[in-house]
């Protein structure tokens, strides 16, 4: 089965802007959590440079790790809302909002934390 070239092309772009969508997602999602990279990659299990690659949207997901950003999400209180133009809408839950913002200290985060698995 051969695809046409301008659906090929059609389909290659779709995956582009969802691509982008996601990686507005995770960078918003970040700023209202008051995380850096490399507290969500702790959170998910991947590295800072994992995390800076899929904000620039330089690399395409595995389902895996989408699953596991989209756990850490829910967990937190934020919701993602897909709409019909492509765009999103995000709500933050108010116990997100209520929590202080701190700088984690982390010398030593990084010799005592790891990753939460987070479970639907």
């Amino acid at each position: 089965m051969q695809i046409e070239p301008h659906k090929s092309r059609d389909l290659l772009e779709l995956v582009a802007l969802e691509r982008r969508a996601f990686a507005a997602k995770v960078r918003m999602a970040r700023a209202v959590l008051g995380w850096s990279q490399s507290d969500l990659g702790h959170h998910v299990g991947l590295t800072q440079r994992a995390i800076h690659k899929l904000e620039q949207g330089e690399t395409e997901p595995r389902r895996t790790t989408v699953r596991a950003i989209e756990q850490v999400w829910a967990h937190e209180g934020l919701e993602f809302e897909e709409l019909p133009d492509g765009g999103f809408r995000a709500t933050v839950r108010a116990p997100v909002l209520d929590r202080p913002h701190t700088a984690p200290d982390r010398r030593r985060r990084a010799a005592t934390h790891r990753p939460h698995a987070y479970r639907a």
